[in-house]
């Protein structure tokens, strides 16, 4: 059964859009050395591939960091993988500082975990309050999520970025397939909905998805075009290459608008940001 709705997606992202600003807080930004940043929590995966670190000190938190480069050791010392942490336990998270606010924190300038103590699944049924707060199914109606990842000189940032109009095909519950289109309107009048990418200078842009595209597509617009986009002005193709596994921009400035077009076995989905000068 084919259902077609058409909605204003952009005023469905209103909560995405509190955690856009991406303020910093926490452990003083950068310093010389990570062993002056070094956080103790338990490691509490949950759902299917999801996973948060929980601290006394500064509450739940996500590793956003790339898990095939992140350096993972095991309580005798010996290297593993991100996926090889065991529920309950208690690990040492060596990084830069910088987390993004958001609830749960995002902590993308991690270099390396160290289990310090085994511990056991029962002992992480302590958080159990704080997993049904946060995690919720995936809606299978939705195409995957996006944030922009970047480094300062201050800190890390991780910034949630608004989605556009998709076409998606999913599953229901009774097995039978669904085709949503939601419509938007044009990226250059997104207005207050776009997100703020601030730089200082031309900086790499990673392009993280909750699930890894198959095809991205990016292109950007001068910002003295918004609030034009019924005009249709012509925009200008930029690069997405594939660097360590990640998506990413290289030397992006400040002055565009940026539509970014992801497309999946299920379908495709639009997105978008400003970068502002600082």
């Amino acid at each position: 059964m084919k259902e077609k709705k058409l909605i204003w997606v952009l005023l469905g992202c209103a909560v995405i859009i509190g955690a856009v600003a991406a303020i910093f807080y926490g452990m003083k930004g950068k310093k010389a050395a990570d062993e002056e940043n070094v956080i103790t929590a338990m490691y509490v995966p949950y759902g299917e591939g999801f996973h948060i670190f929980v601290s006394e000190e500064i509450g739940a938190f996500v590793v956003t960091a790339d898990k095939e480069t992140l350096e993972v050791k095991n309580a005798g010392g010996q290297k593993i993988s991100f996926d090889q942490l065991a529920k309950g336990n208690v690990v040492k998270i060596y990084g830069n500082g910088a987390m993004a606010e958001s609830y749960p924190g995002q902590y993308p300038g991690v270099s390396r975990i160290e289990v310090v103590e085994e511990g056991s699944p029962s002992d992480a049924d302590q958080y159990q309050g704080i997993i049904d707060e946060i995690y919720s199914e995936p809606d299978p109606s939705e195409p995957p999520t996006m944030q922009v990842e970047y480094t300062t000189e201050l800190a890390n940032a991780v910034v949630f970025i608004n989605r556009g109009g998709y076409e998606w095909v999913y599953m229901d519950k009774d097995g039978l397939s669904n085709a949503v289109v939601a419509d938007s309107i044009p990226v250059l009048d997104w207005g207050d909905l776009l997100a703020d990418i601030v730089l200082s200078e031309p900086t790499d842009l990673i392009l993280s998805f909750t699930e890894k595209p198959q095809e991205v597509e990016a292109v950007r617009y001068d910002s003295s075009l918004l609030g034009k986009g019924s005009e249709m002005p012509e925009g200008e193709k930029a690069v997405v290459s594939e660097k360590d596994g990640q998506l990413v921009m290289e030397g992006v400035e400040g002055g565009y608008v940026y539509e970014i077009t992801a497309v999946w076995e299920n379908g495709r989905a639009t997105f978008g940001f400003i970068t502002v000068k600082r």
